[in-house]
């Protein structure tokens, strides 16, 4: 890979594909070939790992890499990047509120305190782009979010500039009240903050979208689901005009002869080997080898990159040390669990943990089990994620209605379209303010109109997602099944979607007093409905998640220490979340087997 000429890399793909460990490796490299350059490797993902990779201390604020001079990690907590912005920018926030609607300055702090829509990743970029700029650093590393939230923080910045538009439309109106009483009207603060705030997210979205100084390199691994994933991924960058010109895969099988598990797993990966080649040959496609331990400190880094940039060649040496025993037979115990699914009441499952763990697998296969095992109970298994891979795990078209799996009649499956859903949601708001406001005709009540069918367009994150749930909660309500499996998003963004319950609810109440407010000028009998059962399902849904005899989370992690290290934060969430969880289930538990590594 050739990357002197740029200044900003991206690096994003699957969770689990190795994202944070190129990211890293590439700072060190890079550090090495240009000591006079500055460089930082950062990450705004919920679930940092940077910190983790360089086996260091890293935080929200810029961390020194030891051993090497020029080069920094920072770990950016977007919510105080949020919550920074909130104060800094109050004041001027609630005074054109105030100045712009019928509304008055306490209805508008209940209110955008609470809907500013991906502030918070936002400011974060902003914050990088900041650095860039002032010439802090020459190279900016960013380590994202597994895909389908990357997707949606590509989308952010023009999600940012709706909020922007709905201030606009409050300014809007203060400008020509001020214009028709005094024949004149000045710039003022208002003002300058919302240019200031139109030409970050400009500049932000050039950064993105400038191929001189903008790259974003997609890390896949030669499975089936991270290379239909990669590809959505890539349609996404061409659409968005960013970008993309090198893949890395990683965790290629080096087939021996001497390690028949080594040999299996090579001879697997032959075919999306070819595949990844065949589909993205206009791609450059650099391969890096699986390594035999896991790629964290600044030494296997360090490997990791020379051989990522062919500075070195790799080659391991595999060999079973059976202890006399036949090769046939297990060479180590797993200790196995035994659910008792149908007996307890349990009727809501939640498989959860870091990016590439195996959350879909486990959760499909967990589906397949228990309905072979329980023919006359109905199954669904269900996902939310922008990036859903419920379709590539069953090899069908599963997308937004009710899939019956073929092989096992009484199991179905669905990927729910949580945009359509709002987008629906919204669309009917929309069209009842239109219908209420159009009888005024007066311009002044026109900015009113205005503002009040853009409020819905200032949601917060996450509601979306939320709304999809309500959808099952629903068919729970229905009786429609009588066990659901929740493939769930990865630990971070998970997170955040399990506390945005509580979120959502006061941002429901915050519309719902300026409807109950100015009932006599506006009555949104339609919306105030609406909102009213949007309240009701998101109170189900958390009564849901927290009650141990209903649900369970199952908590699924790998043995590395990153990975246990997320597991380990993932638990402290959920207890604070007060959602229950029992059972942690290891996946990718290897055969044991010496190891001698060649550099």
């Amino acid at each position: 890979m050739e990357l002197k000429d740029f200044s900003f890399l991206l690096f994003g793909g699957k969770g689990g594909n190795g994202k944070t460990t190129s990211a890293c490796a590439t700072g060190l490299y890079l550090a090495g070939k240009n000591p006079g350059k500055k460089i930082l490797i950062a990450s705004t993902d919920p679930a940092h790992s940077i910190g983790d990779s360089f086996d260091i201390g890293v935080g929200n604020f810029l961390t020194p890499v030891k051993g090497v001079k020029n080069l920094w990690a920072l770990e950016i907590s977007a919510a105080d990047e949020s919550e920074n912005f909130k104060n800094k920018y109050d004041v001027v926030m609630k005074k054109i509120a105030e100045r712009g609607t019928l509304f008055d300055k306490q209805d508008i702090e209940s209110f955008f305190s609470l809907t500013i829509p991906g502030l918070d990743e936002v400011m974060a970029v902003i914050k990088i782009a900041g650095l860039l700029r002032k010439g802090d650093f020459d190279l900016i590393i960013l380590d994202t979010a597994p895909t389908g939230h990357t997707i949606r923080f590509l989308g952010m910045p023009g999600q940012m500039e709706k909020f922007i538009h709905v201030m606009e439309l409050m300014q809007s109106k203060h400008r020509f009240l001020v214009k028709q009483f005094t024949g004149r009207y000045r710039k003022d603060d208002a003002d300058e903050f919302l240019e200031t705030m139109y030409e970050d997210i400009r500049r932000l979205k050039r950064l993105l979208t400038n191929p001189n100084t903008t790259l974003f390199i997609p890390v896949v691994i030669p499975e089936y689901i991270p290379v239909m994933e990669t590809e959505k991924l890539l349609k996404v960058l061409k659409k968005q005009k960013i970008l993309a010109k090198y893949i890395i895969v990683n965790r290629v099988k080096m087939s021996d002869g001497i390690c028949p598990y080594c040999s299996s797993e090579a001879e697997e990966q032959v075919k999306w080997l070819d595949e990844i080649r065949c589909r993205f040959a206009a791609y450059d496609i650099s391969e890096v080898p699986s390594f035999p331990h896991e790629v964290r400190n600044i030494e296997r880094l360090s490997d990791y990159g020379d051989i990522l940039f062919g500075k070195k060649q790799y080659s391991a040496l595999v060999q079973e040390k059976l202890t006399g025993k036949s090769e046939s037979k297990e060479v180590f115990s797993l200790k196995r669990i035994s659910f008792n699914y149908m007996n307890n009441g349990t009727c809501f499952y939640i498989f959860g943990g870091k990016g590439g763990v195996g959350k879909t697998s486990i959760s499909a296969a967990t589906s397949v089990h228990l309905a072979k095992n329980n023919p006359s109970k109905k199954l669904i298994i269900f996902s939310t994620d922008p990036a859903h891979s419920l379709s590539e795990i069953f090899e069908a078209h599963v997308g937004g209605e009710i899939l019956q799996i073929k092989e096992q009649p009484n199991l179905y499956a669905l990927e729910i379209d949580s945009d359509k859903l709002l987008k629906d949601f919204k669309d009917n708001y929309r069209r009842n303010i239109d219908e209420i406001f159009r009888k005024f005709g007066r311009v002044d009540i026109k900015f009113d109109r205005e503002v009040f069918e853009e409020l819905v367009s200032v949601s917060p994150p996450g509601l979306d997602e939320i709304m999809a749930l309500i959808k099952i909660i629903d068919f729970m309500d229905e009786d429609k099944f009588d066990i659901y499996v929740f493939d769930s998003a990865s630990t971070g963004h998970l997170l955040n979607f399990l506390e945005m319950p509580q979120i959502i609810r006061e941002w429901i109440k915050a519309l719902f007093r300026l409807i109950i407010k100015y009932k006599n000028v506006i009555r949104l009998h339609d919306t105030a409905e609406d909102l009213l059962e949007l309240s009701k399902g998101i109170r189900k849904v958390r009564n849901i998640l927290t009650d141990a005899n209903r649900c369970e989370f199952m908590a699924i992690t790998i043995p590395e220490v990153m990975a246990i290290n997320e597991l380990e934060r993932l638990l402290l969430g959920l207890n604070k979340l007060e959602i229950p969880v029992k059972r942690i289930l290891f996946n990718m538990v290897r055969p044991k087997r010496t190891v001698i590594f060649v550099s």
